[in-house]
């Protein structure tokens, strides 16, 4: 009679799945094709463009925290839930290079994107059921919803850079978070319009960190980092669940 005790079954579908490495060896499986390729060319491109040089706390964490966050848009296009720990690792560490270079309106999106989409992704059901992802239409109030949350926030941040703190680039940085963070309540709604926020965000974050960059600080690797968040979004578009014709 064997009286060892029995290790606890793995249930993919319960919140301590996250600390079961069965369950990201499923995440990181199943992937479109050209995710995978996109994956394996943007860390290292990544890798070469951010310590080249710029071996220092500042370029190493903006690194770092480019590479994860560049896994968690490609997990998000995959529909995968692992994007929720990925963007809660990368979004600790872009909180600290956002602060540094006086990008405070991304401070606050990287924030909110830990409560408004990184634990509601790894908690939401409909996330974790393990079926195909299944992206919904906007329409009707959904729309004067999205208006409003947009609004709302863009205010909030706008105020913060220029009323709370002194930002060196209010108008584009409360921009680039407000178009960040509408975009995150789409997603954990599983809305397809969130890649145009997306989409949108990701040009004006190129813009953000470019001109930091240009400024002095050592962040080009978050530049290119966002030039590919720009790549995966066309994979969104034309490779992915996202934009299956059969949406409803």
């Amino acid at each position: 009679m064997n009286n060892a005790p029995q290790s606890t079954p793995y249930n993919p579908e319960s919140p301590m799945r996250v600390f079961n490495w069965h369950w990201y060896k499923d995440q990181m499986s199943g992937w479109k094709t050209s995710s995978y390729i996109l994956l394996a060319f943007g860390t290292i491109f990544l890798l070469i463009t951010g310590l080249l040089n710029n071996v220092n706390p500042l370029g190493i964490t903006s690194t770092i925290a480019g590479i994860i966050g560049f896994s968690c848009t490609l997990s998000i296009t995959n529909g995968k839930p692992i994007n929720g720990i990925l963007g809660f690792v990368s979004a600790i560490m872009l909180i600290y290079v956002a602060s540094v270079t006086g990008n405070y309106s991304d401070v606050v999106m990287q924030g909110a994107y830990i409560i408004l989409l990184d634990i509601p992704v790894v908690l939401n059901k409909e996330w974790n059921n393990g079926q195909s992802l299944k992206p919904r239409l906007m329409k009707g109030k959904y729309i004067w919803q999205t208006v409003a949350v947009f609004i709302v926030f863009w205010i909030l941040t706008y105020g913060l850079d220029t009323v709370i703190l002194t930002s060196p680039r209010p108008i584009i940085d409360s921009f680039s978070a407000t178009l960040g963070l509408t975009g995150a309540v789409l997603t954990v709604r599983r809305f397809r319009s969130t890649y145009y926020f997306w989409l949108a965000q990701g040009i004006m974050s190129v813009i953000l960190w470019s001109v930091t960059a240009m400024a002095g600080h050592p962040v080009w690797v978050l530049f290119f980092t966002y030039c590919l968040y720009l790549m995966n979004d066309l994979i969104a578009f034309i490779d992915s669940d996202w934009f299956k014709k059969d949406t409803k």
